[in-house]
């Protein structure tokens, strides 16, 4: 009868212990990428992130300045968020440095990472989530602009025209609001194109501004790879568009954009603009 007791409990925590898993947190790790690249991550959490079909495959990899929801499964970001104040944007203390490299998290954890040269003779740019310019202001955070779960495949067009214009508009609306939080993904649609390697072409990009000054609102974008120059009045779409688009309840992680609490749109003329320099 003892014997028997004793399996029961065993069998019960055993069972138990499975059911569970609890996220997984590095702290201070130094990760050495490839020769003489070596980036100090300083805080990592991964979790699941809130979409509308549940994956195992996405988590939440904390880089400090900015946070990247990454797919594992396809190798991209589902989206990058973080936030961005006039006072950084006065300061341009930092230079870029475009040393492209994988993830340290990623490659720390043996899990699926993209390397710079897959993009090689590719015909596409290495597509910033979180810009450079954004992160002028301190010299490790514009570093870690450049692991590689940042990127996504984007035309030269789009990337150094269309995608610029829309980056240098919203460091206008943080210079005039003084403050914004900013998402922005590659829509991860179904048969996308890929590049040699595998690394599948995203065919559309959005980017959420979201104003954290009062009265508080918000303003989204819907931007294809085929578009140049200056189409912000045309690419301006509704939230629930772009939750469509890419299966992702973003009012889950980010409550404020939950009706009722901001200005959803707001229009463009709303915005307040100003030069940091």
């Amino acid at each position: 009868m003892k014997k028997s007791y004793i399996l029961i409990v065993l069998s019960t925590l055993l069972i138990s212990g499975c059911a569970t898993r609890s996220p997984v947190v590095v702290s201070e790790p130094q990760v050495k990428v490839k020769k003489e690249a070596v980036i100090k991550v300083k805080e990592k959490v991964v979790r699941p992130i809130a979409v509308t079909k549940p994956s195992a495959d996405v988590i939440m990899i904390d880089h400090q300045y900015f946070k990247i929801a990454y797919n594992l499964k396809r190798r991209l970001p589902e989206y990058v968020t973080y936030q961005l104040a006039a006072e950084q944007l006065r300061s341009k203390s930092a230079e870029r440095k475009n040393k492209f490299v994988p993830d340290p998290y990623l490659v720390d954890k043996d899990l699926p990472y993209v390397v710079t040269s897959e993009y090689n003779r590719s015909g596409y740019d290495r597509g910033h989530l979180a810009p450079s310019a954004d992160f002028a202001w301190n010299q490790d955070a514009n570093n870690m602009t450049f692991v590689m779960s940042n990127m996504a495949p984007q035309t030269p067009g789009l990337n150094r025209d269309a995608w610029k214009r829309l980056e240098d508009q919203v460091r206008k609306w943080a210079c005039g609001e003084e403050k914004v939080t900013v998402i922005t993904g590659p829509v991860l649609a179904d048969n996308l194109p890929t590049l040699k390697s595998g690394l599948e072409i995203p065919q559309d990009f959005f980017k959420i501004v979201i104003d954290e000054t009062a009265p508080k609102k918000m303003i989204a974008f819907l931007y294809h790879q085929t578009d140049k120059g200056n189409v912000l009045k045309e690419r301006m779409v509704p939230m629930n568009n772009i939750e469509k688009a890419t299966g992702i309840a973003f009012t889950q992680d980010f409550p404020e954009l939950q009706s009722g609490k901001m200005r959803v749109p707001a229009s463009l003329n709303e915005w307040k603009e100003a030069d940091c320099k």
